[in-house]
């Protein structure tokens, strides 16, 4: 009766630390940028991220050159259900396609800022027009960094910032095509770096200006809809809590097999 007693509580006790182990592990978590964010208001920062990881928050700020040289804070607002976060500079008519994040007229950007350091493995485009190239960015500076009052050739290493990376379409069937409101789908792109952590990402419609490679010359509109990514690993390098409790459980459950052997030879 206790060998039967100890087996079940010793099997309980394994199988919980085994899921706990599953969801406390580092796995990859999507924050929906568009899930709370209200309306535009400009200069303000928006709170639009619902996922989180590991009790992780994003918040989304916008910026915009207009028709100047260098980035000044935008209203950004999500622009209907499924379609993304969008950008509004002073001055830029609210009809679509003009609200989304482009580089018509100017080049728009949305600087994410994280509650913690994430390495982006993801970023999803909603609704899009005419091409749907990104430029991806990370800040591995020193503080805060700066934005407003920059202009795009501020966004170096030097400066402090890294990942500078375009993504998007060859160019060839979308131009081709010419497609208004793009094709219904979501665009989504597994971004390249998997060791560059950062508390502030900044996505942009792209712009040849940051460097990191030349797309075509075809004009960008898109809406953020949502990133993916994992929150940096403690630097101790210690074992989860519900890891520990699951090795501790199955090494209970291996010896217990062990002392039935035993006691079946004894027999």
């Amino acid at each position: 009766m206790k060998n039967t007693s100890l087996k079940r509580a010793l099997q309980a006790v394994a199988a919980c630390a085994l899921l706990g182990m599953g969801s406390a592990s580092w796995a990859e978590s999507t924050w929906d940028l568009s899930a709370n964010c209200g309306s535009a208001v400009a200069g303000a920062t928006t709170s639009c991220g619902s996922g989180t990881n590991a009790g992780t928050t994003v918040s989304a700020q916008a910026y915009s050159t207009g028709t100047g040289s260098t980035f000044a804070t935008a209203p950004v607002a999500n622009w209907g259900s499924g379609s993304g976060l969008g950008v509004q500079y002073s001055g830029e008519t609210s009809g679509s396609p003009n609200h989304a994040m482009d580089n018509s007229n100017g080049t728009d950007l949305i600087a994410l800022k994280f509650g913690a350091d994430v390495n982006l493995s993801k970023v999803t485009v909603g609704w899009w027009a005419s091409d749907y190239d990104i430029t991806v960015l990370a800040y591995t500076g020193g503080g805060i960094p700066v934005i407003a009052g920059k202009a795009l050739s501020w966004f170096t290493a030097a400066n402090g910032w890294t990942s500078i990376k375009n993504y998007g379409s060859s160019g060839t069937a979308v131009a081709a095509n010419n497609i208004p409101n793009g094709d219904g789908t979501d665009k989504a792109f597994s971004t390249s770096d998997s060791t560059t952590y950062s508390s502030w990402w900044l996505i942009s419609a792209y712009n040849s200006g940051y460097g990191g490679g030349a797309m075509d010359s075809i004009a960008d509109y898109v809406k953020l809809m949502s990133v993916a990514g994992n929150t940096r690993p403690p630097s101790d390098g210690k074992v989860p809590e519900p890891g520990s409790l699951a090795l501790m459980g199955l090494g209970l459950l291996g010896l217990l097999g062990t002392s039935r052997r035993r006691k079946a030879s004894a027999a």
